[in-house]
């Protein structure tokens, strides 16, 4: 029975719950900062450095916490880990409110706010999602992810009245008022595993279980974190993930920027910023197809979308081409966004998920966390951004290459044995 006294499976209720702890925990940082950007360098002299180096940083904590987010996970609960995160992000939020220096930026919004969000979202989300369901994870995770794009769309609005009408200040302290509402939610709401309420994964019977398919994905797959991360398959999935990270991160941090840069008008400009993230939603949707065809050519498809996306920015003069870039990279970065845990989740199983995610997303953040900071400084040192986003076009199909070698584990060696090349392939 579930905990709220109903004979219906409890995980329809983790997809909703996950659904708003995932869209409201991430979105309101996430595209507030660019969109707070221009008065935030008036008010505080930053500098195109600055944003793109607090951001940059931002990312880079709240992907590099995830090895320490995976163990925490197995540790102490999913529920638990969500709370700690959510009420660190209150707190970051809240200090960022008094910010008087560049400093108050790095500590309060990077420091502070990444390691809430690193905790509180995509590693408990997704590992969510994996514990609850098998045979529709694909379209769980998808329906999830909507939510980012989902709420960005009226975070970037919402922004836009808070600076007409109050300033950035009011607009961190309203994230930091919504991030300890979804602590209060996990605490209600969270239950880690369907096992802990007397459930089974997908809502089955005891006697359904032992359906053929599901027994043998279940326990052939069943990899530990160690056999993983050594595998060749683990080191192209982080390639992959890498090369979608990396484009978007830089795009959503400098993209306000570069079109006001360019002669779009300030409220034209931030409108592209909120399409970007309306248009992944569908591609966060297609992604679902990698529940029935292998879903790393889904990804490698993706991350080719993506490249030529951001590559094609350079060009950016009229609407028209400002359109189909934004289509393509935002389409392209939310269909690798499913894709990726719906790869690892098919070719290692369950009991690595956590683990091998905080690490993938550990090595993801120390690699394309410094991308913001980097496009910044280049901007600052050329007056372009030509050098940047035509070099993230070349990670994007560097990653889709990646993604096109990837073929799957197969069995698990015995435990204790060391992995061969023979034996990764």
């Amino acid at each position: 029975m579930s905990p709220i006294g109903f004979r219906f499976f409890y995980g329809w209720v983790i997809v909703c719950v996950t659904w708003v702890c995932y869209g409201f925990g991430i979105s309101p940082a996430f595209y507030s900062w660019g969109n707070f950007a221009a008065p935030m360098i008036s008010d505080l002299g930053l500098t195109r450095e600055d944003i793109g180096g607090v951001f940059g940083l931002f990312n880079l904590i709240n992907q590099c916490v995830g090895v320490l987010v995976g163990f925490a996970l197995v540790r102490f609960g999913i529920r638990s880990v969500m709370v700690i995160g959510f009420l660190t992000t209150a707190f970051g939020m809240l200090y960022l409110t008094q910010a008087t220096s560049p400093f108050d930026c790095y500590m309060g919004f990077a420091v502070l706010g990444g390691m809430g969000v690193g905790f509180s979202t995509v590693a408990p989300c997704q590992t969510l999602a994996q514990n609850w369901f098998l045979r529709r994870r694909a379209l769980v995770l998808a329906v999830i992810f909507t939510a980012g794009g989902l709420v960005a769309v009226p975070v970037v609005s919402a922004g836009s009245f808070v600076l007409e009408h109050y300033d950035w200040r009011v607009g961190w302290l309203m994230i930091a008022v919504i991030s300890m509402t979804l602590a209060a939610i996990s605490v209600a709401l969270v239950r880690d595993t369907p096992e802990v309420i007397g459930q089974l994964r997908d809502g089955v019977s005891s006697e359904k279980r032992c359906d053929l398919k599901l027994a043998t994905e279940s326990t052939q797959t069943d990899w530990t974190a160690s056999q993983a991360v050594r595998t060749s398959q683990f080191v192209l999935v982080v390639v992959c993930s890498v090369a979608y990270v990396a484009p978007w991160s830089s795009v959503v941090a400098h993209l306000n920027l570069h079109l006001q840069d360019i002669g779009y008008p300030s409220t034209l400009a931030a409108s592209f910023v909120g399409m970007m993230a309306l248009i992944s939603i569908a591609g966060r949707l297609f992604g679902t197809v990698g529940d029935w065809v292998p879903p790393q050519y889904v990804l490698a498809s993706a991350l080719v979308l993506e490249g030529l996306g951001v590559g094609g920015l350079v060009l950016a003069r009229s609407e028209a081409i400002t359109y189909v870039c934004i289509v393509l990279l935002a389409f392209g970065f939310g269909t690798a966004y499913v894709s990726i845990p719906v790869v690892v989740s098919r070719f290692f199983g369950r009991r690595a998920f956590s683990v091998t995610t905080g690490v993938r997303l550990t090595i993801t953040g120390l690699v394309s966390g410094p991308g913001p900071w980097l496009t910044g400084r280049l901007f600052d040192a050329t007056g372009t951004y030509t050098i940047s986003f035509l070099g993230l076009m070349v990670v994007g199909l560097v990653g889709a290459a990646s993604a096109a070698l990837l073929r799957h584990p197969g069995v698990p060696p015995p435990r204790g044995l060391a992995l061969s090349p023979r034996d990764a392939n």
